[in-house]
């Protein structure tokens, strides 16, 4: 089993950060908070809104849905994620999430 954390951040920092479009799949990510990104990410892009770490936050912030916490974590995944460069790059990044989480399953159907 492979500690997909540190590729998943950087797999929602590309999408947030740069021009990489990608519909992503909340169940792929380990991480509860990554996976909070990624539904306000994917909502964003239902209503056709700019997505960016700052409405993201505002989005939940409105809607009484973030904490002082999640505040260290948002700045925390800002300051210190790189964004992958390509579409290709981030493609194979994307990959070794999935392959994880079918893995997974995979395993637990498996028992």
């Amino acid at each position: 089993m492979t500690s997909t954390y540190y590729i998943e951040r950087s797999v929602i920092a590309s999408v947030i950060n740069s021009e990489i479009e990608h519909k992503l799949n909340k169940n792929y990510f380990t991480d509860m908070f990554h996976r909070k990104l990624v539904n306000g990410i994917n909502r964003l892009k239902e209503l056709g809104e700019y997505i960016d770490f700052e409405t993201l936050r505002h989005k939940f912030t409105k809607a009484n849905k973030w904490t002082f916490q999640e505040d260290n974590l948002l700045v925390e995944l800002m300051t210190f994620t790189t964004p992958f460069s390509t579409q290709k790059i981030f493609d194979e990044y994307y990959k070794i999430i999935t392959d994880e989480y079918k893995e997974n399953l995979d395993r637990r159907f498996a028992v």
